[in-house]
């Protein structure tokens, strides 16, 4: 195996010690900035001074250095970060999107070992030790055994599951002391949901139990490829499943139109069975979990370890806000929308109604009839200023933090069907899937 990627750190000491460098560095050349400004007469604030495009990039670099919860948590808050952060810490998640960087083949052989014995290269017809895909927990591996099967193998971080807690805890430190954190909202709870949620990613076995569960879940529809599970060669840290082929979803955007309404309904029609039939969601909407093939081919679902339980009670509240949203009853959505966790029944009037009328505006384009066009920049532009607004104005509920996962997945169907540029009956289509 050549040497190529970058070794990952292991232990708390040492991740600790990265970001803590950062942090000394980037401080040290913030206060350098504060004081130029102050001879100058200026006046600047700690987090301007702190996040310059330069101290952006170089954090950016660490935590996909780090891979690991680190970076992961970073990806979570990316898919808000237009709505809830402000554009510094927006830029730094943004990057944080396109993954890690590899570990080099002498730990991914060291890791291998450990896992299937010193000999189990003799195992296989190929084995590509340039990863296929790298993300914040584990990398994969395409690979394909002497008997002919043609599988991916999905290898851990070494160290990456004891170290999920102590970096859970220093990017909260990071993003409150940075003075990023909008004012009056609180990062603790849904760092504490992203910890457990953690540390549920990084159990493969757990992962290989809801891939099958939820090929059984789907059985025959023929819309959907879930691949199997190579039990045999499979552990805690070390996933082998059959290779699906294709790229990720957004690749249908080159198709013509029936595809990509195609593709969108298939994935549309996922997630409102996950919501409101299956009591399960697989809440990470990274387009490259669902592989796309080509024209009428299946999309392959190859990421479970992000799979949550929706209680029954969620899903009954999330009916009752599509239904009072889509039929303009003010009351009865401000009922829902506090039954669901989004406000409080102490939340101040004038925030309250705040939170509604931002609500119906967001329902207004499936009041109207006909199609809504994802692609309508106009709609999508008015949404972020008018939250950020609301939290300007003191509206710093938390919401339940389990509640902010699956809000990512329905995000991510908002985004895939920007991308795909389709325009759909959505109104129709959320109806029938909460009858």
């Amino acid at each position: 195996m050549s040497e190529t990627g970058r070794r990952i750190p292991t232990g708390r000491v040492n991740r600790l010690a990265r970001l803590g460098r950062w942090g000394m560095g980037a401080a040290g050349s913030a206060a350098m900035r504060g004081a130029g400004a102050a001879v100058t007469g200026r006046s600047a604030d700690w987090s301007d001074l702190l996040f310059t495009p330069d101290a952006v990039r170089s954090l950016s670099r660490e935590l996909s250095r780090l891979r690991g919860a680190a970076l992961k948590v970073g990806q979570m808050l990316s898919m808000d970060a237009g709505e809830v952060l402000p554009p510094e810490l927006a830029e730094l998640t943004a990057r944080l999107r396109d993954g890690a960087d590899p570990m080099t083949p002498r730990q991914l052989r060291r890791v291998l070992d450990q896992a299937w014995g010193p000999d189990w290269l003799s195992r296989f017809a190929r084995f590509n030790t340039r990863p296929a895909a790298s993300a914040s927990i584990g990398q994969v591996h395409r690979a394909v055994f002497k008997d002919g099967r043609e599988v991916a193998v999905k290898v851990q971080y070494p160290g990456v599951r004891a170290s999920i807690d102590s970096d859970v805890a220093n990017v909260g430190a990071l993003l409150t002391l940075s003075g990023l954190a909008p004012k009056g909202f609180q990062f603790a709870p849904l760092l504490e949901e992203a910890r457990l949620q953690l540390h549920a990613e990084a159990d493969y076995g757990r992962e290989a139990r809801r891939l099958t569960d939820y090929a059984a879940a789907l059985g025959s529809d023929d819309r959907f490829q879930i691949p199997s599970v190579h039990e045999d060669w499979s552990s805690e840290t070390v996933l082998v499943m059959d290779w699906l082929p294709g790229g990720g979803i957004e690749k249908a955007a080159g198709q013509d139109a029936p595809e990509r309404h195609r593709v969108f309904d298939a994935f549309l029609d996922l997630t409102l069975k996950e919501l409101f039939e299956l009591g399960v969601m697989q809440t990470d909407p990274n387009f490259a979990n669902f592989l796309y093939a080509g024209p009428g081919a299946p999309l392959g679902l190859i990421d479970f370890g992000a799979v949550r339980s929706i209680s029954a009670d969620v899903s009954e509240h999330y009916r009752a806000v599509l239904r009072a949203g889509m039929e303009g009853e003010t009351a009865a959505l401000g009922e829902a929308l506090i039954g669901l966790g989004v406000m409080a029944n102490d939340t101040p009037a004038h925030l309250r109604d705040a939170m509604i009328e931002i609500s119906m505006l967001g329902f207004a384009p499936f009041r109207s009839g006909g199609e809504f066009n994802f692609a309508d920049r106009e709609f999508t532009a008015r949404m972020p200023g008018r939250i950020l607004h609301l939290r300007e104005a003191g509206f710093n509920h938390a919401p339940p933090p389990a509640l902010v996962f699956i809000q990512r997945k329905l995000a991510g169907v908002y985004l895939l069907g920007a991308r795909l540029g389709v325009s759909i009956d959505l109104a129709s289509r959320l109806r029938r899937a909460m009858a």
